[in-house]
């Protein structure tokens, strides 16, 4: 089971990723959650968003520092 601040930086990212695939949101919103996705998973492509997701994470992704990074928010 993650811990609350991992499981925190999980929906941070869940919630940036649907804003991105939303059509209802502005293109300046989504470059504005590539960037932060960038920042707390390490990549701008976004196919390879799956931390966020629970399955098989990217090399880059390290959850403590999602955790933190996404507690500066």
């Amino acid at each position: 089971m993650p811990s609350q601040q991992e499981a925190h930086a999980q929906n941070v990212a869940r919630g940036h990723k649907a804003a991105i695939n939303n059509p209802n949101v502005s293109e300046e919103a989504k470059d504005h959650s590539r960037q932060v996705l960038e920042e707390i998973e390490g990549t701008s492509d976004g196919d390879a968003f799956i931390a966020s997701t629970g399955s098989k994470k990217s090399d880059k992704y390290d959850a403590d520092t999602a955790a933190r990074k996404a507690g500066q928010q």
